[in-house]
């Protein structure tokens, strides 16, 4: 894959679903005080950003978080860094999903088309469309991801313009609305959520080191992917929040029911006033094409975790297979497809139990992204020790007081974020944390069977590859 490919599947990711959705759910919940929390949620964002920059340059290789886990932290924790974010991509998924179908209604409304679609249907549509896409292949996948990034940005460009051709400093007044029955009447909880949420978009950048060895000359270009598609993604996101509150204040992101509006973005956008009919449109196109993007990237870049995981024997090496045909990892694409294609026709009895349709999913993600993060930080900071020739002759390296100042960052704001939004949805917590203790029941049986087997299953995943310039390089841990 070459770097243009990489930089348009980062910024689909981050630039996906989430943009479209969550600025309007927070300003609902949080007024004004998103454009503070959205900046503020740079920060873990700039120490992802320089974790990911020193461990993808040192060792650039597919399923890179369960890789720097399992050699630089310790085999058990390599595993839990593939099983949370595996957990969090398969709620992911279906929370680009349902944004798509909430979406998809909106628009056929602009259109006068008087077709209806349901829910269901039209969440399953786009599992299973683009799980055959990347079942086929990575080349056809990341081609037609350029395609769709530059709807994306055409629509978000619409948008921003016409917020600021509307634009009104008075409508960040009072940044922190606490009146009766606005968002901060009980205090300043909204605004925590708001930072760790406003967070979400800026995900996107793990996903370059899933992809690794996939990507041209990784140990250049990963830094380089990073660099440029991260810095677009931030100045778009800042963007979006100051035209969605400057050009037509936090109300207008609250339906008549008081819950966030209908129609996210595009019902905002029509809010401003200077956006005509055929801009609405392009808007809800640029929503449906996010939701592709988002579904399109997490498929092709984390069935390289699994597919990586599985050389290991860590995972049945079943989903290791290569298609003879297509030259792609179609099993572990299988493998991070069916299960929401599985759980899509149940989700709304799922809300039933778990509250709020979009959060308790968004909290499923950050909460396994955060703690993967917290795993990195070790990695990172265990690396000069572990791998010192990888870390002395890394394209990109951090001074060594700098690398352990961004690893401990990373733990620490990691934590700290985790339990503000983990707060928020207790439901989505238990769930992260009963499927992470059922796991460990996995990895343990995994290991004794191995053992049994006369294979030394933790030794093998303190070992780089050759095929990755490994050479047999070992990290010597065994926990």
């Amino acid at each position: 894959m070459g770097v243009g490919a990489a930089i348009a599947l980062l910024i689909g990711t981050a630039l996906g679903m989430s943009i479209f959705l969550v600025p309007t759910q927070m300003a609902a919940e949080a007024g004004p005080s998103i454009v503070i929390a959205i900046l503020v949620a740079i920060i873990p964002m700039s120490l992802g950003v320089l974790q990911l920059l020193q461990l993808g340059g040192a060792i650039p290789v597919a399923g890179g978080a369960y890789v720097y886990g399992s050699r630089l932290v310790g085999p058990y924790w390599g595993f839990l860094n593939i099983m949370l974010p595996v957990v969090a991509v398969w709620a992911y998924l279906l929370f680009a999903a349902l944004g798509f179908a909430q979406y998809l209604p909106y628009l056929l409304e602009l259109l006068e088309t008087g077709i209806q679609i349901p829910e269901v249907a039209a969440v399953m549509a786009i599992l299973a469309f683009f799980l055959l896409v990347n079942y086929v292949g990575i080349q056809m996948a990341a081609r037609a991801q350029i395609a769709l990034v530059a709807v994306l940005i055409a629509g978000m460009l619409t948008f921003i313009v016409g917020g600021f051709a509307s634009f009104d400093i008075g409508n960040f007044e009072p940044m922190f609305p606490d009146g009766e029955g606005q968002p901060f009447e009980e205090g300043l909880a909204p605004f925590f959520l708001a930072i760790v949420l406003l967070y979400i978009p800026f995900q996107g950048f793990a996903m370059i080191i899933e992809i690794g060895e996939g990507l041209e000359n990784p140990t250049k270009n990963i830094p380089r992917v990073l660099a440029v598609g991260m810095t677009f993604v931030a100045v778009l996101s800042i963007a979006i929040v100051l035209a969605l509150i400057g050009g037509a204040s936090w109300e207008a992101a609250v339906g008549p029911d008081g819950e966030p509006v209908d129609g996210a973005l595009a019902a905002v956008a029509d809010a401003f006033g200077t956006v005509p009919t055929a801009g609405l449109v392009l808007i809800a196109v640029a929503a449906l094409v996010a939701a592709a993007t988002t579904v399109n990237t997490l498929y092709t870049s984390y069935s390289r975790t699994v597919m990586r995981a599985s050389r290991d024997n860590l995972l049945p090496g079943f989903f290791a297979g290569i298609h003879d045909r297509f030259d792609t990892p179609h099993r572990a694409v299988i493998f991070m497809g069916v299960p929401p294609l599985a759980v899509a026709p149940f989700v709304g009895y799922l809300d039933e139990l778990t509250g709020p349709a979009f959060l308790d999913w968004l909290v499923v993600v950050v909460t396994g992204t955060f703690l993967s993060f917290m795993i990195g930080g070790i990695a990172l900071w265990n690396l000069p020790k572990t791998f010192p020739q990888r870390y002395e002759y890394s394209v990109y390296k951090l001074p060594l007081p700098v690398l352990k100042l961004v690893a401990v960052g990373n733990v620490l704001v990691s934590f700290v974020f985790m339990l503000l939004v983990a707060a928020s949805a207790p439901t989505a917590l238990a769930f992260v944390a009963v499927f992470a203790l059922v796991s460990s029941i996995g990895y343990v049986y995994r290991v004794r069977s191995s053992t049994q087997a006369g294979t030394d299953l933790r030794k093998e995943m303190s070992v780089l590859h050759q095929h990755e310039g490994g050479d047999g390089e070992t990290a010597d841990r065994t926990d």
